[in-house]
């Protein structure tokens, strides 16, 4: 953990900071031994292992951190995002197994066929149809069979309105997703749509016009950084030096005056620099 801005590996003030922490509760009833209880229950009673699901937490921060870290955090939010609704989708389709065990295999159209036939008898059949009956539903696709018990109803409608949240939710993290790709193309590159409108206006000519937009083409396919001060204004100062020596220095060595001059001075000198960008 950090303290004060210094990483802590000291493993007693890791453990002593471990064990105060709500974390540890809720680590030591998720790692709780109810397998156990198998041996009451039968192996047919999934249930005893509910606690696992105190490790949520743990699989969020985990999630955190990756996306954190990864070059690709948008790519990460929608795994995630998938991730999530199939999970859903999983969870939903054994609850309609369980609730067609309990109004009775076959007993009218909606519930599960009857698993004395042998064509819905095998485990794998089992998931599948029940998985591709939950999709059907959080897909907002439809064409599900129709309730026939209040039971079923009841079912239907809280699933059906937990796939509109899911719905909102894809359109909203999706949408998220293409602002924050924008915003990004933005701190890096001028935008060149105000300028094209400025250009048009003024009735510019189509020759000035194109090459403006090569222009623009040469930065984002080079990944020129036009507003370096600005994307890197939040770190802190000696890690904005740290990343201008790494950035700048290699090419400053380059230069013939400078190659005879110490490392200190092209440090102190690289701070001093302010990028330019010229076409090739």
């Amino acid at each position: 953990f950090l303290d004060q801005g210094i990483l802590i590996k000291d493993l007693t003030r890791l453990r002593k900071r471990y064990l105060c922490s709500k974390l540890f509760l809720w680590d030591l009833v998720s790692l709780l031994p109810t397998d156990f209880l198998y041996f009451a229950f039968g192996i047919e009673t999934p249930l005893v292992r509910i606690n696992r699901l105190f490790r949520i937490p743990r699989l969020n921060e985990a999630s955190d951190r990756m996306e954190t870290r990864t070059s690709y955090p948008n790519t990460l939010r929608i795994t995630k995002l998938m991730i999530y609704i199939f999970v859903l989708i999983h969870w939903n389709a054994c609850l309609y197994f369980a609730m067609s065990n309990y109004i009775g295999f076959g007993d009218d159209p909606w519930v599960y066929p009857n698993i004395t036939d042998p064509m819905f008898a095998s485990m794998r059949t089992q998931y599948l149809y029940c998985f591709w009956f939950s999709a059907l539903i959080f897909t907002t696709v439809g064409d599900t069979p129709v309730p026939v018990r209040e039971e079923e109803f009841l079912f239907m409608i809280v699933a059906m309105l937990i796939a509109v949240l899911v719905f909102a939710s894809i359109v909203g993290n999706v949408g998220n997703v293409i602002m924050s790709l924008r915003d990004r193309d933005n701190v890096f590159f001028p935008n060149h749509e105000l300028v094209k409108a400025y250009l048009r206006s003024h009735h510019v000519s189509k020759e000035l016009q194109q090459r403006i937009n090569n222009w623009y083409q040469h930065l984002y396919i080079n990944k020129k950084i036009m507003r370096e001060y600005e994307i890197l204004q939040q770190l802190p100062l000696h890690i904005r030096t740290d990343i201008a020596v790494s950035v700048h220095l290699p090419t400053l060595s380059k230069v013939t005056i400078f190659q005879s001059c110490e490392k200190s001075l092209l440090e102190e000198l690289v701070l001093k620099l302010t990028p330019q960008v010229r076409g090739g």
